[in-house]
């Protein structure tokens, strides 16, 4: 029997996805470590809309921040912005940083980038520029690939966000090329009112050829009267070494799983079959 994870293995709670003050959040970067961290997690991303800083300060031992951002491709005239008329169909991929303290932005459509940041200083915006490569907001799977193959040239990752809250079918999904993976479960959706379950999408791009992870994440912005944000999905993580280039190989390299409780204890392969330890799960998928 080969062991491919061992029961004993260590382990950390991670969040791939969150919105602090720096874009539509309500809590500070400084306050949402402190959250996450008294609610047993040691890893999150901040991916604030189109914007990043250096966040290497709030690394240590016992906690990594993954850094990152989240952009949309979308048909601004369709929507009328990049936040109201939910009608139009969009693209939101999260870009995670190999560096911690960030780095160039690609892909970012500059009157979308001035709509979110409008209220920054000039020096702001400088820590993390904008780099003008292809960036065409027409919605369509051929511009998504130029975006993703940009930010991929940079050593980005690139996960592919709520695809039912997008408003997507099998033609926006199923020609995406370059991901790292997709969002399983986002408790931002589920909080909205939206399936909670993207199940039979992730199966479609696996069958369709594409080698991706799977994620289930908060997507929070911990707004007044929505705490309910958190801690809906998590993400379960394997680095060979708990500091920033350990947990962006792991993500790279898709040792982790997602769940919305179940935790999974040992995987091996014996004579062509898996087996899977687990506790409380009804299934494991």
């Amino acid at each position: 029997m080969t062991e491919i994870i061992s029961k004993n293995q260590k382990q950390y709670k991670a969040n791939l996805h969150s919105h602090s003050t720096l874009s539509d959040g309500n809590l500070t970067p400084e306050e949402m470590k402190k959250y996450y961290m008294e609610h047993g997690y040691s890893i999150l991303a901040y991916t604030d809309h189109l914007y990043m800083r250096d966040r290497s300060s709030l690394n240590d031992e016992n906690f990594v921040a993954l850094n990152g951002y989240e952009n949309n491709l979308l048909d601004w005239e369709l929507k009328g912005s990049p936040t109201n008329g939910l009608d139009a169909k969009c693209y939101h991929l999260n870009f995670y940083s190999p560096d911690p303290k960030g780095g160039p932005m690609v892909g970012i459509v500059e009157k979308y980038y001035e709509h979110y940041n409008k209220n920054k200083t000039q020096a702001q915006k400088d820590i993390c520029p904008l780099v003008h490569g292809f960036c065409d907001p027409t919605h369509s799977v051929e511009n998504a690939n130029k975006i993703i193959a940009e930010a991929e040239k940079l050593g980005y990752l690139v996960v592919y966000n709520h695809p039912v809250w997008s408003r997507h079918s099998a033609s926006d999904y199923l020609g995406l090329k370059g991901l790292c993976g997709m969002e399983m479960v986002n408790g931002g959706s589920v909080s909205g009112g939206y399936a909670d379950d993207n199940q039979y999408i992730y199966d479609e791009m696996l069958r369709a050829g594409q080698k991706i992870a799977c994620f289930a994440n908060d997507d929070n912005h911990n707004l007044l009267g929505r705490e309910d944000d958190s801690f809906i999905g998590y993400n379960v993580m394997y680095p060979d070494k708990f500091d920033y280039e350990g947990v962006f190989k792991c993500l790279r390299d898709g040792r982790s799983y997602a769940s919305t409780g179940a935790s999974i204890r040992g995987v091996s392969v014996k004579d062509g079959k898996v087996y899977v330890g687990t506790e409380n799960a009804s299934c494991v998928k």
